[in-house]
């Protein structure tokens, strides 16, 4: 049952970059591009006005990287280095010394994908 949920899914996004490649006269639309803006839309309120995550806030309960949906993405590549890392912030804090070469773009903080990017997102005290 979940692959053909899957494969409907893949199926109504393919089918809709193609109707926009259509509809808008770009044929060089990018089909990976397309669906992280999709699911952007549909999953970002599209809120402006709150601040962005400065420092730790441990006592503020609306910090905004634990109510606004955030995507683990690759740290940009540098002149001096083609595939950079830095040391992930939860990691640090729990006396850990971690490189990752994935970040928070929202939060501009270094994290480990597989556990600490969650912490960082839903813990207020990661």
């Amino acid at each position: 049952m979940e692959i053909k949920l899957f494969r409907l899914l893949n199926a109504t996004v393919l089918y809709c970059v193609i109707i926009c490649r259509t509809n808008s006269g770009q044929t060089n639309i990018d089909h990976f591009k397309f669906r992280v803006e999709l699911v952007q839309a549909l999953l970002i309120d599209g809120s402006e006005s709150v601040r962005k995550f400065q420092g730790h806030h441990s006592t503020d309960k609306n910090v905004p990287r634990l109510l606004e949906r955030h995507f683990p993405e690759r740290i940009p590549p540098i002149e001096k280095k083609a595939r950079p890392s830095k040391r992930c912030v939860v990691c640090y804090k729990n006396n850990r010394r971690k490189e990752t070469v994935f970040w928070c773009t929202e939060c501009e903080a270094a994290l480990c994908v597989e556990e600490c990017f969650k912490a960082f997102h839903t813990k207020l005290n990661f």
